[in-house]
C-alpha cells in the first residue's frame, strides 16, 4: 500500500528500532502475500470483516484518513498537510460521495493537533460525518486485524538461491484496499508505541498484507467488545534491503519480505547488516501508530466545543438525508 515521491511511507532500520529514526522514504498500497491482482479488496470487506472499519475512511490527498469523531479525522503527521478537503468517498460509504472542508483556524490557526510523542494529527471539519470509529483501548496482542491503505499491487519477486523472499514495492496506483495481519505485539521509536506486525508467509492471515508507499495514515481496525475499532494509524515498514553490502551501487530496494535471511538491511549511510539465513523465516516488519497509548489526548481533542457553521456550505457533494443514515457499528450520539 505505498506510493511514491511526496506520498510517503517511514522506513525503519529494525536493528534501531527503539532509537533513532530513519528519514521517510517513498512508499505505496497494501500489497498481498497471495494476490498479485490490482483489483483484489478494492469494496467493502463481507463476510468475517464486514463492517469492520472501511466505512470510516475518507481520502485526504494522497492518503486515507479515518473518522473519529462527528467533527475530526485522524491520519499519520509525517505526510503533512495534503489540502483542504477531506472526501468521504461512494467507495467507502456505499452511498453518494460527499467533500468536507478541513477548518484551517482550529489550534490557534495551526489547522490541525499533533499528538505528542508520536505520529499522530488530529484534523477537525467543517461539517458533520454521520458516522465514524471507536477508539480502541486494548492491547491488540494476538489480534487479528484489518489494515488499510493506497499505493501499488506488489513488485518483483525476491529470491535468494532461488528461494523465494517476498515483493519488492511498486510505484502507487493510489487505490484504496484492506488487508488482514496479526499483532505480533508492542515496541518503541521515535514516534511513540507502536503495534508491530510481521509479513508472514506461512501461515499468515487468509488475507496476509503489508504495505509499502502511500499506505501512510489508513487506519488499522481490531475488534472489541464485539465492534471493530480504530486500533492504529500505518506508519512504517522495515528497510532499506539489498542482495549485497557494496555502498552507492543503486542496488537497494523496498520491499515485503516473508524472510530476510539471505538479505543486507540498512543504507548506505550507516552499513549494511547481513540477516542470517536459516531454517526459521525472519519476515519484515509493519509499524502501527497506537491509538490506544494516545486515547486520552486524542479524545481531549475531539472533545473540545465546535463552533456553529456561518452559514457556509458544509456539505459539497451528496445527499443529507443519506449522510443522517444510522449504520451498524457507527457512533453517532457520542464523541469517541
Amino acid at each position: 500500500m505505498l506510493n511514491s515521491g511526496a506520498l510517503r511511507l517511514r522506513w525503519i532500520s529494525a536493528v534501531a528500532l527503539a532509537g533513532v529514526l530513519a528519514w521517510p522514504d517513498s512508499s505505496q498500497a497494501v500489497l498481498f502475500a497471495d494476490y498479485g491482482d490490482a483489483a483484489h479488496n478494492t469494496s467493502a470487506p463481507t463476510g468475517l470483516w464486514e463492517d469492520s472499519g472501511w466505512q470510516y475512511l475518507g481520502y485526504y490527498g494522497g492518503f486515507l484518513g479515518t473518522a473519529i469523531s462527528a467533527n475530526h479525522f485522524i491520519t499519520a503527521a509525517h505526510i503533512g498537510v495534503q489540502g483542504s478537503t477531506f472526501s468521504s468517498d461512494s467507495v467507502f460509504s456505499g452511498g453518494p460521495t460527499i467533500n468536507y472542508t478541513v477548518d484551517q483556524t482550529v489550534n490557534g490557526g495551526i489547522g490541525y493537533w499533533d499528538i505528542p510523542g508520536s505520529d499522530l494529527r488530529v484534523y477537525q471539519i467543517t461539517g458533520t460525518f454521520s458516522q465514524w470509529a471507536e477508539l480502541y483501548t486494548g492491547t491488540a496482542t494476538g489480534s487479528e486485524v484489518v489494515m488499510t491503505g493506497r499505493g501499488g499491487v506488489r513488485g518483483d519477486a525476491v529470491f535468494v538461491n532461488s528461494t523465494l523472499k517476498g515483493y519488492k514495492h511498486t510505484g502507487g496506483d493510489g487505490v484504496a484496499r484492506w488487508g488482514t495481519n496479526t499483532i505480533n505485539g508492542l515496541s518503541g521509536s521515535g514516534a511513540g508505541t507502536v503495534l508491530v506486525a510481521s509479513f508472514d508467509n506461512s501461515p499468515g492471515t487468509t488475507e496476509e498484507a503489508g504495505m509499502s508507499a502511500g499506505d501512510s495514515g489508513g487506519g488499522l481496525f481490531a475488534l472489541e467488545g464485539g465492534v471493530w475499532k480504530l486500533a492504529g494509524v500505518n506508519y512504517g515498514v522495515d528497510g532499506l534491503f539489498d542482495t549485497n553490502d557494496t555502498e552507492n551501487d543503486g542496488s537497494e530496494f523496498m520491499a515485503s519480505l516473508f524472510d530476510r535471511g539471505g538479505l543486507y538491511e540498512g543504507m548506505d549511510s550507516s552499513g549494511w547488516t547481513l540477516v542470517s539465513d536459516s531454517s526459521k523465516d525472519k519476515p519484515s516488519n509493519l509499524y502501527f501508530s497506537s491509538i490506544a497509548a494516545n486515547a486520552d489526548a486524542i479524545k481531549a481533542i475531539t472533545a473540545l466545543p465546535v463552533p456553529e457553521p456561518g452559514g457556509a456550505v458544509l456539505v459539497a457533494i451528496g445527499g443529507l438525508a443519506w449522510g443522517l443514515r444510522r449504520r451498524r457499528g457507527s457512533c453517532q450520539e457520542r464523541l469517541s
